[in-house]
């Protein structure tokens, strides 16, 4: 039986480093999406991703270095 509160098996924790890592690269991913992409709305959408991936892993950052 499954409980509401597990999470789904493709949300995986990881350690904070592999976070910090796992981060950037979906930062990455979104600039050659939107890099790729040919509507101006699929660009807005993965730039604005593609920093809140870097907004997050630098807040990870701080907390790493501290």
């Amino acid at each position: 039986m499954s409980d509401d509160n597990d999470p789904a098996p493709d949300s995986v924790l990881r350690l904070d480093a592999e976070e910090y890592e796992y981060l950037r690269k979906r930062a990455a991913d979104h600039q050659q999406l939107a890099e790729k992409a040919d509507d101006f709305a699929s660009k807005t959408i993965h730039r604005r991703l593609r920093q809140l991936y870097e907004d997050r892993a630098r807040a990870l950052r701080l907390v790493l270095l501290h």
